[in-house]
């Protein structure tokens, strides 16, 4: 069955802690937390302080996805708080196999993170490291992008061959998941969608109702 992780981005920062209660109401299965630096995208989302206090009211797993040019000084902060999945830019490490290696050290499941342009070929050698592969269906830094449907494509190139190696590695897909290419994606062979503002978060509705909804539709 497919899984789904609530994209923290898109909460209302002003009353986060009803909007974590409702999601945990919901069975949601991971908190998705974006962290920008400014430099590898333009922009500026969640913080390391912001999932301490987050911790402190929630025990959703937490999906953080590093959007930063320095994933490294991430590594023993991300395990103090002891988060339990980190994905990260390929692009921005010389060193991608100590970089994992070094997450994993400290008992974090690993992911890479691939966004729309980028050559699938670039991360096959990675595979039998990771612990899931999170395909990016915008260009990183922002919500409410339009959806990418060449990325289906990827997706299902992808699938074949984490297959034909007999490995088990989910994909998650992330990026302006809705009701029409949610199920698209998850034909594809997509296990985990990243839900945000074109899915659960919509203004004027109840969160804990419409994530419900939305699981229901995907799940039958």
């Amino acid at each position: 069955m497919v899984k789904f992780a609530a994209s923290l981005m898109c909460a209302n920062y002003l009353n986060i802690e009803e909007d974590i209660k409702k999601l945990d109401k919901a069975k949601i299965d991971y908190f998705h937390i974006d962290i920008m630096d400014g430099h590898y995208v333009p922009n500026l989302a969640m913080n390391l302080n912001m999932i301490e206090q987050l911790k402190e009211i929630t025990n959703t797993p937490m999906d953080i996805h590093l959007m930063v040019d320095n994933p490294e000084y991430y590594i023993k902060k991300l395990a103090n708080l002891k988060v339990e999945y980190v994905s990260f830019h390929f692009s921005v490490s010389n060193y991608p196999l100590r970089l994992i290696d070094s997450f994993k050290e400290e008992g974090i499941k690993i992911g890479i993170a691939i966004n729309p342009v980028e050559n699938l070929d670039s991360i096959k050698y990675l595979l039998p490291e990771l612990d899931y592969i999170n395909i990016m269906s915008v260009e990183p830094g922002f919500f409410g992008q339009k959806f990418i449907k060449s990325v289906l494509e990827k997706i299902i190139i992808l699938k074949k061959t984490i297959n034909k190696k007999k490995l088990c590695i989910p994909i998650e897909v992330d990026g302006n998941i809705n009701e029409e290419n949610a199920k698209l994606c998850i034909e594809k062979g997509a296990e985990i969608l990243v839900l945000g503002s074109s899915s659960i978060f919509k203004r004027g509705q109840d969160l804990y109702e419409t994530c419900c909804t939305f699981k229901n539709y995907i799940n039958n």
